[in-house]
């Protein structure tokens, strides 16, 4: 992060800085973004909960829960970002919600796959390290390759710093896994609070 002198304009590094804004977002912007992404998380978990027979709070969530769920918390974050905010920055929040979708979809996609190779104990250990690490660092190259695809400005880097800053997108992973951990401490509960915060940093951004 760079650290501000008096009247000069911050320029934050788009590569590596994990909010991605040059300014502080107006609250009015900050409310409907708030809203957007919430009403876009609970619109697939209401019709997840009814296909289910079950509430908001036991939703079972497999892969195809985890994409849709993330997919309309960020949309709706994005929609409402690009209706409140009018100083010109839709571009800004597209890119991010791409992002954002990809670092919360690819992970759990990738481990999903590998798990459905074997059973194995010590292989679904290791497909969880490989699906959470190196589906954030495809996640970064398919977005860049989706936001940016004539390769006119630098590709957005993910570091280890980024990804550990942004680990939290992808924890679907470790719903997925079965982690003991993660069971004790009900992680599948946190996904919507998860997916809404990633519709809300897709909506301010700019």
């Amino acid at each position: 992060m760079i650290t501000p002198v008096k009247g000069q304009k911050v320029e934050y590094d788009i590569r590596t800085y994990r909010y991605h804004r040059k300014e502080k977002p107006d609250n009015t912007v900050k409310i409907s973004v708030a809203a957007g992404a919430a009403a876009g998380t609970i619109v697939p978990m209401l019709l997840f909960a009814k296909k289910q027979n079950t509430n908001l709070f036991k939703i079972n969530y497999g892969i195809k829960e985890m994409v849709l769920v993330s997919a309309g918390s960020i949309a709706g974050g994005m929609t409402a970002g690009l209706i409140a905010d009018k100083k010109g920055n839709q571009k800004q929040k597209v890119n991010e919600s791409v992002f954002q979708f990809m670092n919360a979809s690819v992970p759990p996609l990738i481990v999903a796959g590998l798990y459905r190779l074997s059973k194995n104990l010590t292989y679904r250990i290791a497909a969880t390290a490989i699906g959470l690490l190196g589906g954030m660092q495809l996640a970064a190259k398919l977005s860049n390759k989706i936001n940016d695809p004539h390769d006119k400005v630098p590709d957005r880097k993910l570091t280890f710093k980024d990804s550990i800053a942004n680990i939290d997108d992808a924890l679907g992973v470790l719903v997925l896994a079965k982690v003991p951990l993660a069971e004790k401490l009900h992680i599948e509960k946190t996904l919507p609070v998860i997916y809404s915060w990633c519709g809300y940093r897709a909506g301010i951004s700019n």
